[in-house]
């Protein structure tokens, strides 16, 4: 796999599979499929449980006055399932009733910005709801927590009806969610995190213009980690190894109330959950005296909208939109820059034969390795324990 440097030298079994039982199983292994027009994978080849993908998409159609919306997005959650769960069974329809709302019959033109605050507000206050889950356990907070025992505490937030939403807090995910019109011309892309969009047109040369509309919320970005800067004067350790109090990479996300919250929540009841955090470059130890002037991570989308060429149009160029999870950044980011990532997907999508006619698939077939058989294969049925890849998922739409 290419880690022997880190390994020892060690090496693992795998079985080089033929065609077209190889382009079959990454059908299988993606659970491939077509939703509304949009073409879906999602990946995590490593068959242990415990390694099972985090990462989860949403397509839907929304009949909303006389007119039929676009919803699609992907939530790539992290440090367990708990709040990537929550988010991808009720997100959605939060922003469908803040929409439906905001919009009207939807006969008359649309208001872009009206859209765009929808989407921001409603996805804001989704988050806020997770927290205020969490407070009403103790509607008297840290006033009538801090009276109690860890062991009376612990007995409340383990029970059957508590847990569960502590649990949310302690979790996260990121958010990539776009919503289009049903005049087609409109789109928006709000973002929490480091999931991406890439909308490429087709030009009268034949080749692609292809734009980023999502911007990369983690703490290598200069704009994000000075915005976190100036948000805690004097701390120097807010940003540390181009993370978050030195732990976690992105800067915007979902849940994760560990950096929204004060200490004291960590310390009294998070700390109290017989289900743990789960960090990979930092402990709790180290994160709590770093946290002093909460929150860190925003929940704050940030709104991008193009204008999309009208569908009726008689020299409409072809456009594609491609979603994806950070998981496909990674498996071309050795190989080029984002934007040259993205002109590949957009290549990779529209081009070849792989994926029998699912755009999604011929774009991961390429990530894996493309027509090297053994390089694929390798990444399907190599024989590890832990993940070897990150959960991949991936949604291409047309217009």
């Amino acid at each position: 796999m290419g880690w022997s440097e880190y390994t020892g030298g060690a090496l693992w079994t795998y079985r080089k599979l033929p065609e077209p039982l190889l382009s079959r199983e990454l059908n299988r292994l993606s659970a491939a499929t077509t939703i509304s027009g949009a073409h879906c994978v999602s990946l995590q080849p490593c068959p242990n449980p415990e390694a099972a993908s985090q990462d989860r998409y949403a397509v839907e159609d929304w009949h909303i006055g006389s007119g039929n919306w676009r919803f699609a997005a992907i939530f790539d959650g992290h440090a367990g399932h708990e709040m990537v769960d929550h988010t991808v069974q009720n997100l959605p329809s939060r922003v469908k009733e803040a929409l439906a709302a905001s919009v009207g019959s939807g006969d008359s033109d649309i208001d872009v910005r009206v859209v765009s605050d929808c989407i921001k507000r409603a996805i804001t206050a989704f988050d806020e709801s997770v927290v205020a889950d969490l407070l009403a356990i103790f509607p008297g907070g840290e006033e009538e927590f801090s009276k109690l025992s860890d062991g009376q505490i612990s007995e409340v937030i383990n029970s059957a009806e508590h847990s569960v939403k502590v649990l949310r807090c302690m979790r996260g995910t990121t958010a990539l969610v776009t919503l289009v019109d049903p005049s087609n011309n409109n789109l928006w892309v709000a973002s929490l995190g480091d999931c991406q969009a890439a909308l490429g047109t087709r030009e009268t040369s034949g080749g692609w213009k292809v734009e980023l509309l999502s911007t990369n919320h983690n703490g290598e970005d200069p704009a994000e980690a000075e915005r976190i800067r100036s948000e805690h004067p004097g701390e120097a350790e807010c940003i540390m190894r181009d993370r978050v109090l030195g732990a976690i990479a992105i800067t915007r996300a979902l849940g994760d109330h560990l950096y929204k919250l004060p200490r004291i929540y960590t310390d009294r009841i998070f700390l109290n959950m017989k289900q743990r955090f789960k960090f990979s470059v930092a402990s709790v130890d180290e994160i709590l005296p770093r946290n002093i002037t909460p929150p860190y991570l925003s929940n704050v989308a940030d709104i991008q909208h193009v204008r999309l060429a009208a569908k009726d149009s008689r020299d409409k160029p072809e456009q594609i939109l491609i979603l994806c999870s950070d998981g496909l950044i990674d498996l071309y980011s050795a190989r080029m820059s984002l934007q040259l990532s993205a002109q590949r997907w957009v290549k990779a999508a529209t081009e070849g034969t792989s994926g029998e006619g699912n755009a999604a698939a011929r774009l991961l077939r390429d990530a894996l390795g493309g027509g090297d058989v053994t390089a694929v294969s390798k990444m399907l049925t190599v024989e590890m324990t832990s993940r070897w890849m990150d959960d991949t998922t991936i949604i291409v739409q047309y217009f």
